[in-house]
């Protein structure tokens, strides 16, 4: 069966050849090679537009996920939130495609700067998603190792954060709980000057 757009070709190519005739025919013999010229410059043009292909804005898995997280930078904070909902509402409809709406959730919640940023819960669907999904595109599949990689880092370095705050709480409560001991120390001592002292003065009278 003959391609659309080679069709289109053909037809257009019959046409302009039987006007270059007619009107080559009519023209002065020395402005025909020009006519020809041209006509095969325009035939050449008119098959490499009609046999380009439109630009491509997904890739085989349906959803190109550097792009859409692309498109993510650009929206505000209550925008992403609307985005998020939408997803969820779409997770829920098998039919338009659970692992495309779980993947944009990850890249939702991958978000730094946004009130939906959550590293683990990104990663725990990460690795659900990757378990689910064996049809990914080549660009997706790198993207998303790319994504984990980054994730493994973002959370080796909360919990390296939380062990120091932990590791700095733990010493400034022992800090307080020493100087409370020497605190303690201290009024243990100036009481026994006062006593020292009121010992000191009673004999001072009896004297």
């Amino acid at each position: 069966m003959m391609n659309s757009n080679n069709l289109k070709v053909q037809i257009l190519s019959t046409f302009i050849t039987s006007k270059a005739v007619k009107y080559s025919t009519g023209s002065p013999r020395w402005i025909r090679p020009y006519l020809s010229m041209g006509l095969i410059i325009l035939l050449a043009s008119l098959a490499s537009a009609c046999q380009m292909p439109p630009p491509a804005t997904k890739t085989n898995d349906g959803v190109n996920y550097s792009q859409y997280y692309l498109w993510l930078k650009t929206l505000n904070k209550q925008e992403v939130l609307t985005e998020e909902q939408k997803q969820h509402v779409l997770i829920n409809q098998p039919l338009k495609g659970v692992n495309f709406s779980q993947g944009k959730l990850i890249l939702i919640y991958s978000l730094a700067n946004t009130p939906l940023h959550q590293p683990y819960k990104a990663k725990r669907l990460l690795n659900e998603h990757l378990l689910a999904s064996n049809n990914m595109s080549k660009e997706n599949v790198a993207f998303t190792m790319l994504l984990r990689d980054q994730l493994n880092t973002q959370l080796y370095l909360l919990e390296k954060q939380a062990r120091s705050s932990k590791k700095f709480s733990q010493q400034s409560d022992e800090h307080h709980a020493e100087i409370k001991q020497l605190n303690n120390q201290l009024n243990h001592v100036n009481q026994q000057l006062m006593l020292l002292k009121q010992i000191e003065q009673n004999i001072n009278e009896r004297g």
